[in-house]
């Protein structure tokens, strides 16, 4: 067993929670046609409510800081993060916007495309980033994406600096992201999407990641994890890299396959090997995409355990 499955640590994440409108169907509909759908879900979602999950099924002593509405939808929402033991204490409900939605095309073979409406998420301020300064001195990491305002991620960044804490920004959805934004962060984590949307490189093979990490270096980010899919993910510093090969599954649904990797590689950073630390976050990811839905499918760490013993033998 690695030592990541000794590992407790206090989890602070500061992000979106959405409800996912989840139609499962063959294939993405061209523009102007209409397509018939399979089945239809209401299911609690956002990367950051999604790795606030992860995050505490995995084990971690987690805090989700975000903003709902004063909806049905927000209520959903907090009434799960609170059932999977998550402290809600500072999540925002505002008064004007509606919560945050995702419609999500889950396609037959597992893939997704996803369109995102904030709204409440935007909400969150850069006044509350400044009263959560204790709260962020109290917790071992900090995980965060661009679901929300940039200027919200940039201060959250630079008060986790200043503490001394340790950030991961997981950085997607793509956005116009000033380059400056990740450098902010100890670890930045795109997937292959938003990679080519900060890089210009199509990323179809492990070399095209490792080329697109030495773009990102030049810029300034000194170390990565990029999130390959099928193909793995791939640890990148100026001096060292690592490749970790995907496990093969069944896909049924990748919609948040990288949040659960996410919220892995924040609890096993720093007590093993990067490429134990990888293999531990594929299997989590691996996992999430065995099952519908997004924060469902989030796996425990028992689970993620005895994948990897399975996969060992």
């Amino acid at each position: 067993m690695n030592n990541i499955s000794n590992t407790s640590k206090k989890v602070l994440v500061v992000g979106s929670a959405n409800i996912d409108l989840v139609t499962r169907v063959a294939r993405c509909p061209r523009a102007g046609e209409s397509l018939i759908g399979t089945s239809f879900a209401t299911v609690p979602g956002g990367k950051g409510a999604n790795q606030a999950v992860a995050a505490a099924r995995l084990g971690a002593e987690t805090t989700f800081v975000g903003c709902v509405g004063d909806d049905e939808f927000g209520g959903m929402l907090r009434g799960n993060l609170d059932r999977e033991g998550i402290n809600i204490g500072h999540v925002k409900i505002h008064s004007d916007q509606p919560t945050g939605t995702a419609c999500i095309y889950v396609m037959d073979d597992g893939n997704n495309a996803i369109v995102v409406t904030p709204a409440a998420n935007h909400g969150l301020s850069l006044i509350d980033i400044e009263r959560l300064r204790p709260v962020i001195e109290a917790h071992d990491v900090i995980l965060t994406q661009l679901e929300i305002p940039l200027e919200t991620v940039e201060a959250l960044l630079l008060a986790s600096r200043k503490a001394g804490v340790f950030s991961i920004l997981d950085a997607g959805p793509v956005r116009d992201t000033p380059i400056e934004l990740l450098r902010l962060a100890d670890v930045v984590s795109p997937n292959e999407t938003e990679t080519e949307a900060f890089t210009g490189i199509p990323i179809e093979s492990e070399v095209d990641a490792a080329t697109a990490a030495g773009h990102f270096h030049e810029s300034g980010t000194e170390t990565l994890v990029i999130k390959l899919g099928a193909r793995g993910a791939l640890f990148a510093t100026a001096n060292e890299q690592h490749h970790a090969p995907a496990f093969s599954i069944d896909a049924i649904d990748t919609v948040a396959a990288g949040d659960a990797f996410t919220a892995a590689l924040a609890i096993g950073w720093g007590t093993d090997t990067p490429e134990n630390v990888l293999r531990y976050a594929n299997a989590a990811g691996a996992l999430a995409a065995t099952k519908t839905g997004a924060q469902d499918a989030m796996p425990t760490r028992a689970a993620v355990e005895t994948f990897l013993v399975e996969r060992t033998q």
